[in-house]
């Protein structure tokens, strides 16, 4: 469902460190009319980097990468696991996820 966010929405990534260890972690955001709507992944509670740049970079290529997947089959086959009446409420989950206000 991440995977989904991301795809079909703009996202923003920030960080943040921790300041006793100098390392730093990502959280990517859904955002929605120009706000932080929501959480949809962050690298909490560690922090797997060394510097804000990288963690920033690590984030942003997520990103990117996920935004390049071809996420059809999964989509499919997630729909398939769940049954008609679940994949519905999957549909309109995504389809909810990915509408452009």
């Amino acid at each position: 469902m991440s995977a989904l966010m991301i795809q079909g929405n703009e996202t923003k990534v920030e960080t943040y460190s921790n300041e006793e260890k100098n390392r730093y972690g990502f959280i990517i955001y859904l955002i929605k009319e120009g706000e932080i709507h929501t959480e949809i992944v962050s690298t909490i509670p560690n922090f797997p980097y060394k510097s804000n740049k990288e963690a920033r970079s690590e984030g942003e290529n997520l990103v990117n990468v996920v935004k390049e997947m071809d996420l059809g089959p999964e989509i499919s086959g997630l729909q398939k696991k769940l049954g008609n009446e679940n994949s519905k409420i999957v549909s309109g989950i995504i389809q909810e996820a990915n509408k452009k206000d």
